[in-house]
């Protein structure tokens, strides 16, 4: 993601911070502070990328979103900007 970035210090600066939003992810997934059916979407979101469907990965995103907002809202918008990204790059 940073080298999509750029030299742009707008995309540089949401980069950043989608770094520290995930960060906030991954510290609550290795607390257990992540409930079972958010674990299971973000499941399938993996899943989907491995696989290379970043459109499938797009529609658990917005599930996630409409679903799960209370509990994701801190990292839910980096998510979504890393899965425009991803599919930006093709």
């Amino acid at each position: 993601c940073e080298a999509a970035a750029g030299a742009n210090p707008a995309r540089r600066k949401e980069v950043d911070d989608s770094s520290k939003r995930l960060a906030g992810l991954l510290w609550k997934l290795n607390q257990a502070d992540v409930s079972a059916s958010v674990c299971g979407k973000l499941l399938q979101l993996c899943a989907a990328l491995d696989g290379g469907d970043v459109a499938a990965a797009t529609q658990v995103q917005v599930v996630l979103t409409t679903s799960d907002w209370d509990e994701g809202s801190s990292w839910l918008t980096a998510l979504k900007r890393l899965l425009k990204m991803r599919q930006a790059l093709g």
